[in-house]
């Protein structure tokens, strides 16, 4: 509560915290967005961002900085153990799938051979021929099982901006992310089912550790 709600002083260590602020990411202005007043704040310069380039920055894009998902890091190590991650947890859904019924054993077995899912699925052939990128695919039988379990996943809707220079591949692995709830706190309580190597998987830890 304020002592003075007409000092703008108070007003300014009220919306702006060091410790409820976010200064990492980018257009949070060092709001503490978890107060009403904050919120109303940032809006305020969010709404008045977009007026000045509506083109970048979208209304109804807004999500304020307390609500958005913890950025991940980009250190490379950790970055191999998050495809890791993905990689474990598209093929435990593909499992779940077939387990279920959603998905046929003809669809499952050519879309591994497909996708080539030996190891880790190989996801980009399948984004090339959805986009058309490898036109002679669209009736490879395949493709179109391939297409068939994709869906059964709810990865059917996964869009793809071919007006940027983020590679159709991290934009499919984003919107995973986003549809199966990948956090890292889930990824370091799967660990043990992702690498089986005590030695391999006590590197890791070491490496998330310092993160």
């Amino acid at each position: 509560m304020l002592a003075n709600e007409n000092d703008d002083r108070e007003q300014h260590t009220r919306l702006h915290s060091f410790t409820a602020g976010d200064q990492d990411r980018s257009l949070d202005f060092g709001i503490d967005t978890t107060t009403p007043e904050g919120r109303e704040a940032f809006k305020k310069e969010w709404d008045a961002l977009s007026e000045l380039a509506p083109e970048m920055i979208k209304k109804e894009d807004l999500v304020f900085p307390h609500e958005q998902a913890p950025t991940l890091s980009t250190e490379p190590h950790f970055q191999r153990v998050w495809q890791h991650y993905r990689d474990h947890s598209f093929n435990h859904a593909f499992a779940n799938a077939l387990e279920n019924g959603d998905i046929s054993q003809a669809d499952a077995d050519a879309c591994k051979r497909f996708i080539g899912m030996q190891s880790a699925p190989c996801i980009n052939v399948w984004i090339m021929a959805k986009t058309g990128k490898m036109d002679h695919l669209k009736d490879d039988e395949g493709f179109k099982a391939s297409m068939r379990v994709m869906s059964a996943l709810g990865m059917d809707n996964i869009e793809f901006n071919t007006r940027t220079a983020e590679p159709l591949e991290a934009q499919f692995w984003t919107q995973f992310d986003g549809m199966y709830d990948l956090t890292e706190v889930n990824m370091k309580e799967e660990l043990p089912m992702i690498v089986t190597d005590p030695s391999n998987r006590a590197a890791i830890e070491a490496i998330l550790a310092q993160d």
